[in-house]
């Protein structure tokens, strides 16, 4: 089984790079902000601020 989802988090400009795998192939759903909530269909019921992962 491969790895559906991934969270790419960049500390220094405090964003999250969403990719999900697509036909065998990576593609970058969206670019998170601080403000941004993180949600995901793998994980239901989960979201949360993306400033939480920087604190």
């Amino acid at each position: 089984m491969r790895v559906q989802e991934y969270w790419i988090a960049n500390w220094q400009l405090q964003q999250l790079e969403l990719y999900r795998r697509e036909a065998a192939q990576l593609k970058l759903i969206a670019t998170l902000l601080a403000d941004d909530e993180i949600t995901s269909p793998l994980l239901p019921g989960f979201g949360v601020r993306v400033q939480r992962f920087f604190i």
